[in-house]
């Protein structure tokens, strides 16, 4: 999937106050709209309408951090990917900008928030041209007119920072949770406004930075496949299948194999497939072409390429196989069939292929100590052995 970077202006989320979820505004006593603007520009993005469980703690007489209320946020999540930068330009003066980290230090689906106001836990914007987070209690107003870039990676800083210091005993943001840190990090990022004898006004946005690619909405950060989801699309092997989702249990075709290696091997001009299902017109005819010019495929008869058929298990072994070799790689890593149940049932064509694939451990986990040589390949299973496979032969 080739990623095109992009403006888009931050949707406006909710502001989670202390007592109470309260919708965000942005009136503006000087007349002339919204008292700041936010954009961002990251490789990819995206804004789901997400529900969102916060525990609340704050400090007693003592002051350590005690829990308090759950309370339900419904938010648009601004989901950037770890590249990402964030534009902030006040349009009035008297505007500063704070960072919260929501942390799920016990993992159980509620991020915990730390508030008190009397000793803010949040980061400050810093006014300074080479912009930092920094807890501070001075004043951090910044100047109108000018622009200031946040990054995703300090963000992606101080949400480690944040959960360090609440797991670690006898901090001042100790709250006595185990010391789980999510993968992917929350940030409540406010824009406040206060004028001269007025009321404070706060444009509210939460933010969730990813790695390289954004997760389609089928794939679960749970999910067993989900790193190597991730990698493949990052590295634009192969994308999703459209409106935002991977059918990680939809079956990869011929072609598919045929575009994702073109891809690896650097999309290198080949033209002159001779099969006559393969159209010169169809998107995967280079990749095809360049595939059986190379030896790395060849079509299920003289006659018949089969792009649509789905890819066997065997047959993505011995076609990886003699992408390794067209590759460089060392290919004489062999492992043994005869220690799976079925290891009698690949095909003698397929055998070198399965012996290596077997021998490098690059293949799916199949339960029951089996190969199963004839079923279909899914998308997920693709990712993960393509994972694998750059994992294991780049460490060579």
């Amino acid at each position: 999937m080739k990623w095109q970077r992009r403006w888009h202006c931050l949707v406006l989320s909710a502001l989670l106050m202390a007592s109470s979820v309260v919708p965000c505004f942005a009136a503006d006593t000087a007349g002339s709209g919204v008292f700041s603007t936010f954009y961002i520009d990251a490789a990819d993005m995206a804004f789901p309408q997400t529900d969102l469980s916060v525990q609340l703690y704050s400090q007693d007489s003592s002051g350590r951090f005690q829990p308090g209320e759950v309370v339900q946020v419904d938010c648009s999540l601004n989901q950037v990917t770890e590249d990402a930068s964030f534009y902030i330009q006040p349009k009035v003066g008297s505007v500063w900008i704070t960072v919260d980290y929501l942390t799920d230090l016990n993992a159980d689906g509620i991020y915990e928030l730390p508030r008190n106001d009397a000793a803010p836990v949040w980061d400050y914007l810093a006014p300074q041209s080479s912009v930092v987070l920094q807890r501070s209690t001075i004043s951090q107003k910044l100047l109108a007119g000018q622009t200031y870039i946040l990054s995703a990676q300090t963000l992606l800083q101080g949400s480690q920072q944040a959960a360090n210091l609440r797991t670690l005993s006898g901090s001042s943001s100790y709250l006595g949770l185990s010391g789980h840190v999510q993968d992917f990090p929350l940030c409540l990022v406010s824009l406040r406004y206060s004028p001269a004898g007025g009321q404070e006004q706060t444009l509210s946005y939460y933010v969730r930075i990813y790695g390289k690619a954004l997760p389609p909405s089928d794939i679960s950060p749970d999910s067993p496949y989900y790193k190597a989801v991730e990698y493949v699309l990052s590295q634009g092997y192969f994308s999703g299948t459209g409106n935002g989702v991977f059918q990680p249990d939809g079956l990869f075709t011929r072609a598919q194999l045929a575009q994702t290696l073109w891809r690896m091997g650097g999309s290198l001009t080949a033209r002159g497939c001779s099969f006559p299902d393969v159209d010169p017109s169809a998107w995967y005819y280079d990749a095809v072409s360049w595939c059986c010019q190379n030896g790395i495929m060849t079509g299920l008869s003289t006659n018949s390429f089969a792009p649509d058929a789905p890819l066997s298990q065997q047959q993505m072994a011995l076609i990886l196989y003699q992408f390794a070799k067209y590759s460089g790689i060392d290919v004489s890593q062999q492992g043994d069939l005869s220690a799976y149940s079925d290891g009698d049932n690949v095909s003698l064509w397929a055998k070198q292929g399965m012996e290596w694939a077997v021998g490098n451990g690059i293949l799916p986990t199949v339960p029951g100590n089996t190969l199963n040589p004839s079923a279909s390949v899914t998308r997920s299973q693709m990712a993960m052995v393509l994972y694998t496979y750059d994992g294991v032969f780049s460490r060579r």
